[in-house]
This record gives structure tokens, C-alpha cells and sequence, in this order.
């Protein structure tokens, strides 16, 4: 089929659609296509006839009806944003690998189970999303993917991942919440840049030490079980939101009060008897909470927390509001 029929095609399935709108009324232009949004439009298939714009870079067709891609969509060799989120999707096409100008891929909210091998050949991706989708596994082959600045696998079924982070020298953005994850791979300790790690939800007991993180800004470990921080965390001398909140942790380690650009600390939902009593070095901290602990009486050092805004205290063993002049909310007087 010539690339003429193939763009009257489709042409005629747009026509079909009721979603002439959205393309240039003359057919000749269609070949020059860069950018198509069909995000939205009810669509349970996209037509094999796709492959004829084939100087589309960036095609988003979220928010669709969509259980499979069609297979020619491996043909647009120009694509390098590729928006396919909350669809239905099980599978990819075999070779979607292909798709070798791919920079951007977002398939949040699918129910894929399983991953093509020659999907790990998308060696140009630096932005992946797979978060919410039914994934279990990873092949070692994720390794291939060196460009990754921003990856989320949240929300699937992991209870383990392979050492593939060792050569993720760029990865800035990685979240891995709500699996099943038991530990972590060693290999996360040799992603430099990290700025924000997210691991709620899991079943984590013991941390690897990430002490090797020391541009972390943001460190989530919400719902796990930890219960212990056996690492020197004065090491993520960077970090400005730490959040444990529903752990079991019995007590903090001394070295969390060295973590001078700390803005915002939550401890709620722990087991905490005590706190350290240097806690008011924390001098950048605004928002403190640790309620629903097991806390009789606060440092006296929280007094020196002179950028202080917001402390939630409530479900202790009768907390009093400290006087904190700096101090706009307390949950408890």
C-alpha cells in the first residue's frame, strides 16, 4: 500500500471517529503531522493505517478504551512522546523497541502484566512511567535504560527488583511505592544524582544504606516496617522532607538532628518513647508531626525551632503546646 492510501486511511478512520477536528482538513498536510491528541475520545482501537504520519513526535492518546496499539505504531520512527495513560492495555506489541526516538513514555494506569524484552532497547528514555499497571517483574535487561532521569513503578506488584540501577548514573526521580517490596536492590546506592526516592506502601523492615544518597532531597518511607534507622542519615545532608509516618520505630537516631536543611519531618503512626534531645538543631524545620505515638514529654530543645509553623502532637501521653513563638498551628493546647 502506497503511503497516499495509507494516510486516506487514515483519513477515513478519523472521519469514522467523528474526530475530524482534530486533524488539518487538507490530506496533503497530514504527512507533516507532528503533534496529534486523541486523548479522551472513547477509542477502543487505533487503525494499523497510524504508521502513515510518519513525522508524528509526540502522540497522546490517554483516557482511553484502548486494549491493545496497534502494530504499525512501531513504524513512527520520529516519535519521542508517547502519552498512553489510563487505558486497558494488557501487552505491547512485540517489537515496540523499535520505537527508537521514544524520550518520553507514560503508560500509568494500564493492566500490564508483562513487558516486551525489546522494550528494554528504548535506550533513548529518560522519562518512564508504569505506575498502576499489574507488573510483577523486571528483566535485568532494565539495566539498558542509562538515560533514565525520571522512572516510576508505583502501585504494582513487585516484591523484588533486580540489580539494574548501577548504571542509572542520571536518575533523579524514583518511585516505588505501594508494592510488595521485602528489601531494596543494593544498586540503589549507586544512583548519584538522586533527588527524590518515594517507597510507601511496602513491606520494607530494614533499609540498605543509602548514606551514599547525599543530593536526596526528599526521602519517603511511609507504611513499611521499619523499624530502626541503622544508617548514618546525617549523610543525606540535603534532604528537606523526610516522612516515616506508620512505621515501628522506637526511637530516631542522634545523627537525624545533623540534617541541617530539613524543612518538614513526619513521625506519626510510630512507637516513639522519646525523642533526641537535640532535636532543636533542626533549625530550617517548619512542619514537625509526631502524633499517635507513645511520647510523654518533649526536648526542651524544641523551643530553639525558631522557623517552626505546624506541629501536630495529638495521641501522646497528654502533649502540651510548646512555646514556640515562631508557631501559627498546634493540635493540641
Amino acid at each position: 500500500m502506497k503511503m497516499s492510501e495509507t494516510i486516506v486511511d487514515f483519513a477515513k478512520w478519523i472521519k469514522s471517529q467523528g474526530l475530524e477536528h482534530t486533524l488539518p482538513k487538507d490530506l496533503t498536510k497530514l504527512e507533516h503531522l507532528s503533534s496529534l491528541d486523541l486523548s479522551r475520545k472513547k477509542l477502543k482501537s487505533l487503525p494499523e493505517s497510524i504508521s502513515a504520519l510518519q513525522n508524528l513526535t509526540i502522540l497522546k492518546i490517554s483516557g482511553n478504551r484502548l486494549k491493545e496499539l496497534p502494530l504499525n505504531i512501531v513504524k513512527l520512527q520520529n516519535l519521542r512522546n508517547l502519552q498512553c495513560e489510563n487505558n486497558l492495555l494488557e501487552t505491547l506489541p512485540e517489537d515496540f523497541g523499535k520505537l527508537q526516538s521514544l524520550v518520553i513514555l507514560n503508560l500509568n494506569g494500564n493492566q500490564l502484566s508483562t513487558l516486551p524484552e525489546s522494550f528494554y532497547d528504548l535506550k533513548n528514555l529518560t522519562r518512564l512511567t508504569l505506575a498502576v499497571n499489574r507488573l510483577s517483574r523486571l528483566s535485568t535487561s532494565f539495566k539498558k535504560l542509562k538515560k533514565l532521569l525520571h522512572l516510576s513503578l508505583d502501585t504494582n506488584y513487585f516484591s523484588e527488583l533486580p540489580e539494574v540501577f548501577n548504571s542509572m548514573q542520571s536518575l533523579y526521580y524514583l518511585d516505588l511505592s505501594f508494592n510488595k517490596l521485602t528489601s531494596l536492590p543494593t544498586s540503589l546506592s549507586c544512583i548519584k544524582e538522586l533527588e527524590t526516592l518515594i517507597l510507601e506502601g511496602n513491606l520494607l523492615t530494614n533499609l540498605p544504606s543509602l548514606e551514599s544518597h547525599d543530593m536526596l532531597i526528599k526521602l519517603n518511607l511511609n507504611s513499611n516496617h521499619i523499624k530502626t534507622i541503622d544508617f548514618d542519615i546525617s549523610k543525606l545532608e540535603d534532604l528537606q522532607i523526610l516522612t516515616l509516618e506508620n512505621n515501628l520505630l522506637t526511637s530516631l537516631p542522634t545523627e537525624i538532628c545533623k540534617l541541617e536543611k530539613l524543612n518538614y519531618l513526619n513521625l506519626s503512626t510510630n512507637k516513639l518513647t522519646f525523642l533526641p534531645a537535640c532535636i532543636g538543631n533542626l533549625k530550617q524545620l517548619y512542619e514537625l508531626d509526631i502524633e499517635d505515638n507513645l511520647l510523654d514529654n518533649l526536648p526542651d530543645s524544641l523551643t530553639e525551632l525558631q522557623q517552626l509553623k505546624t506541629l501536630f502532637i495529638a495521641n501522646n501521653h497528654n502533649l502540651r503546646k510548646p512555646k514556640i513563638p515562631s508557631l501559627e498551628y498546634c493540635d493540641s493546647e
